[in-house]
C-alpha cells in the first residue's frame, strides 16, 4: 500500500500518483486532516492555474491531495482510501491504522511518502503506532531539499518543484525537527514525550543544527523554554 501523508507541496501528491499508476502498490491511501500545513497547501493550489477546479473550501489535506491525484492519473475517488481527521505525524500513523482496521485490511507492507522535512519523524511515528502489526514500513523521500548561498541568504536548488516552501517556512520546518527527533527530556523520543522510538541523529547533523542556531537564535530560545 502506498500512503501519501498530508503536506503543503502538490508535487508530492503528483509523484505519488505517478508511482501508483506505475503499479508500485496495489492500494493507495491519502492521510491528513486540517493541520499546520493546510493553509500553505491551499495557497499553493489556489495560485496554480492547473488546479483551478480543485475545491479547497473547508477541505482537509487528504481531501485536497486526493483531488490532485484524481486529476493527475484519472483515478476514481472511491479507489483512494482517505483518512482526513489526523493533525500531526503521530495521529497520521494512529488514525490511518484505525481506518484500515475498520476496513479489515492491514497491508503486508506500506510505502510512506511525505514532505521530506518530516519524513524521518513520520517513519518513526508509524514504527511506534504500528508496532503490533506485521507490516513492513518503508519510506521514500520524494526529493532531497538542496540550497545554495546567495546574496540574500540562500536559494533553493530544486526550485522547479511545484509548491516548494518559502524560505521562512523551510527554516521553521528544519529547525523544528531536530528538537523533536532528539531523544532527550524535551524531545519526542522515549526519554521525552514518548511519541516515537529512539532516533539516531548523526553528529554532523547535530553540528549543523547548532551552527544554524547562531543565525536563528529564536529557535534556541523556543527550545530552552520548552
Amino acid at each position: 500500500m502506498l500512503i501519501i501523508l498530508g503536506n503543503s507541496i502538490p508535487y508530492i501528491a503528483e509523484l505519488g500518483a505517478d508511482a501508483y499508476k506505475n503499479c508500485i502498490a496495489e492500494d493507495l491511501m491519502v492521510v491528513g486532516g486540517i493541520g499546520h500545513s493546510t493553509k500553505y497547501l491551499i495557497e499553493n493550489v489556489q495560485k496554480n492555474n492547473k488546479y483551478i477546479d480543485i475545491n479547497t473550501n473547508n477541505k482537509s489535506e487528504a481531501d485536497i491531495l486526493s483531488q490532485i491525484i484524481e486529476k493527475r492519473i484519472n483515478i476514481d475517488n472511491h479507489k483512494i482510501i482517505i483518512e482526513n481527521k489526523s493533525t500531526n505525524c503521530g495521529s497520521n500513523a494512529h488514525e490511518s491504522l484505525n481506518v484500515l482496521k475498520k476496513r479489515g485490511h492491514i497491508p503486508k507492507s506500506i510505502l510512506l511518502i511525505q514532505d521530506p522535512t518530516m519524513q524521518i519523524r513520520t517513519h518513526a511515528s508509524f514504527l511506534k503506532e504500528w508496532s503490533e502489526e506485521k507490516t513492513l514500513i518503508i519510506s521514500y523521500s520524494p526529493f532531497i531539499p538542496k540550497v545554495k548561498v546567495s546574496h540574500n541568504g540562500y536559494t533553493h536548488i530544486n526550485n522547479k518543484i511545484d509548491g516548494l516552501w518559502s524560505k521562512e517556512r523551510f527554516i521553521d520546518l528544519i529547525m523544528g525537527e531536530i528538537p523533536r527527533l532528539r531523544d532527550d527530556s524535551q524531545g519526542y523520543g522515549p526519554m521525552g514525550k514518548g511519541f516515537i522510538g529512539h532516533v539516531d541523529i548523526p553528529e554532523k547533523v547535530l553540528d549543523s543544527y547548532n551552527r544554524l542556531l547562531t543565525y536563528y537564535a529564536e529557535y534556541n530560545e523556543i527550545r530552552l523554554r520548552k
